[in-house]
């Protein structure tokens, strides 16, 4: 039986942690939880719209961050709109690099007054680099074409399934 024409089922995908879109959304999580958090304990000084828009572009990112690497996991993506999804992803992270740049920038700023807020920025700086690389690697692969971008390998301690979603017939 050839495994490669199945229709894709949503499923959980362990293996997707181990690659690179799972390692980058991991690191994205980890520097969007630190920046919230030390944007959000941060002493208000008379500067407050500079707290509060890094404290929100974090809180936003965190979260989008998070259903996506859901969505990704439980495979989503190769299921509702597996064409258009590394568009939809490479747009993301694109918006929340702008955005991070933008608020680490503004916090930045204000760390002169607080060693809190330069921490903050590294953050936000550490968070805006990996989101770049991350809307890299979704136009990398986008612009490999459809046949790259829909198959895609996930390996556990026990088995390797390999997921192509394009058709092929069956040669006999």
């Amino acid at each position: 039986m050839d495994y490669g024409t199945r229709p894709q089922r949503i499923s959980c995908q362990y293996g997707y942690i181990s690659t690179i879109p799972g390692i980058l959304k991991a690191i994205e999580f980890i520097c969007d939880a630190a920046a919230l958090i030390l944007g959000a304990v941060a002493p208000t000084i008379t500067f407050t719209g500079h707290k509060g828009f890094f404290t929100f572009v974090a809180a936003l990112a965190i979260i989008i961050t998070t259903i996506l690497f859901l969505l990704a996991l439980i495979n989503i993506q190769a299921v509702c709109i597996p064409d258009r999804w590394l568009v939809i992803e490479m747009s993301w992270c694109a918006l929340i690099a702008l955005l991070f740049f933008i608020a680490s920038i503004v916090v930045a700023s204000v760390a002169k007054y607080n060693g809190v807020y330069g921490a903050a920025a590294f953050f936000g700086f550490a968070a805006f680099i990996t989101y770049v690389a991350d809307a890299i690697n979704r136009f990398r692969l986008l612009r490999a074409g459809p046949r790259s971008r829909h198959t895609e390998t996930y390996t556990s301690n026990t088995t390797t399934t390999t997921t192509n979603v394009t058709r092929q017939q069956p040669t006999f």
